[in-house]
C-alpha cells in the first residue's frame, strides 16, 4: 500500500486553496487553511509533510507563521509562496526555516518538482540504520559565493545549514546532529573536531574549479544513513565551482562556455540532476550570497524609521 505524503495549502483566497486541491489531490492528501493562525492549529494536531504557506495574510502573515512554527519546534517542509517577487522577504523566509520559494503564478510543472524533491521518500527496502528524515548538511565557510552555491546546489538533495563562522557552526551542532559538515579552512575543521563532533567533515577550497572530488565525498556521507541520495555528475560539478565563485554574478551562455558544453546540453544535464535550471540556480546563488548584506541593509533601514518616528 502506498502512503500518501499529506500537504498543508495555507492562503486567505478560498480560489487559490481549490487550485491547490484539484492539482494536488491525485496524487497527496490537501488539507486547507484560510489564515496563518488556522495553519499553526493543523500543524499542532496533525503530521504534515509539506507546507504552501502564502506571504501575505490579514493577520498572521507567512513569516509570522514561520517565526512561530520555529518557536513551537514544528518541524517539516515549508514552500513560501508569494504574489510579489520581493527579494528581501523571501531571504527572510528561507532564514527562518523554509525550503524553497515560488513566486505566483508558479508553473504546475514546477510545483510537483519541488514538491516531489522536499517529500520524495527513501526505498521502502532501506537498509536498517537508515535515517527517514532528509538528509542534512552543515556548511561552515567564511566565503559568501562558496556557502551559497553549495547551499543552493544541496538544498536539492536535503536540509542544509549554512554559517559563516565556528561559533555559528557549534551552535547548530548542539541543537541536531548533520549528516556531514562541510568546510573551507582546516582550522574550522580542527575546531569542531575538537568539540568532540563525530560527524564526518568534507574540505573544500573556495575558488575551485571542479567540486566533483569533495562533492562525491559529500554525497557518500549523505548516503550512509539516507537511501538513494542522488550524485552531481558529469559538467554539473564544474558548473557550481564556477557560480560559486562567481557569486551568482553571470550567466547561463558565460557558465556553458567555461564548462565546455552548449547552452542546450548543459541545460538539459543541469536540470535532470537539480530540478531547476541554470538561470534559477545562478539567481539563488545570487540572491544567498547577497543575504548578509541585505539583512544589514534592512536593519539600518527599519532603525533609521524608527529613529525618524521617535524624533517627531
Amino acid at each position: 500500500m502506498t502512503i500518501r505524503r499529506v500537504i498543508l495549502a495555507v492562503d486567505d483566497d478560498p480560489r487559490v486553496l481549490d487550485a491547490y486541491q484539484a492539482i494536488l489531490e491525485r496524487r497527496y492528501d490537501v488539507l486547507t487553511a484560510p489564515d496563518g493562525r488556522a495553519a499553526l492549529e493543523i500543524l499542532q494536531q496533525r503530521t504534515v509533510d509539506l507546507v504552501l504557506l502564502d506571504m501575505l495574510m490579514p493577520g498572521l502573515n507567512g513569516l509570522g507563521v514561520l517565526e512561530a512554527m520555529k518557536r513551537l519546534s514544528i518541524e517539516t517542509n515549508v514552500v513560501m509562496v508569494s504574489g510579489l517577487n520581493d527579494t528581501l522577504s523571501a531571504l527572510e523566509a528561507l532564514r527562518l526555516g523554509a525550503s524553497d520559494y515560488l513566486s505566483k503564478p508558479f508553473d504546475v510543472g514546477h510545483l510537483y518538482q519541488v514538491i516531489r524533491r522536499l517529500t520524495e521518500d527513501p526505498d521502502a527496502s532501506e537498509a536498517p540504520g537508515r535515517s527517514r528524515a532528509l538528509p542534512h548538511a552543515l556548511i561552515v565557510t567564511e566565503d559568501a559565493g562558496l556557502r551559497a552555491g553549495l547551499a543552493v546546489a544541496l538544498r536539492t538533495r536535503g536540509r542544509v545549514d549554512a554559517v559563516a563562522d565556528t561559533n555559528a557552526a557549534l551552535s547548530v551542532l548542539q541543537r541536531t546532529r548533520p549528516d556531514v559538515v562541510i568546510v573551507s579552512d582546516e582550522t574550522v575543521a580542527a575546531e569542531i573536531g575538537t568539540h568532540g563532533s563525530v560527524v564526518p567533515i568534507v574540505l573544500i577550497a573556495a575558488r575551485r574549479a571542479d567540486f566533483e572530488a569533495p562533492l562525491r565525498a559529500i554525497i557518500d556521507a549523505l548516503g550512509a544513513r539516507h537511501a538513494d541520495v542522488r550524485p552531481f555528475t558529469g559538467p554539473v560539478p564544474r558548473v557550481l565551482a564556477y557560480v560559486a565563485a562567481q557569486r551568482g554574478r553571470t550567466c547561463v551562455e558565460t557558465v556553458a562556455a567555461t564548462v565546455g558544453v552548449s547552452p542546450r546540453h548543459l541545460a538539459c544535464i543541469f536540470a535532470e540532476q537539480m530540478e531547476m535550471t541554470v538561470t534559477e540556480y545562478v539567481t539563488h546563488v545570487r540572491l544567498e550570497a547577497a543575504r548578509p548584506r541585505l539583512a544589514k541593509m534592512l536593519r539600518r533601514e527599519v532603525f533609521s524609521v524608527a529613529a525618524s518616528y521617535r524624533a517627531q
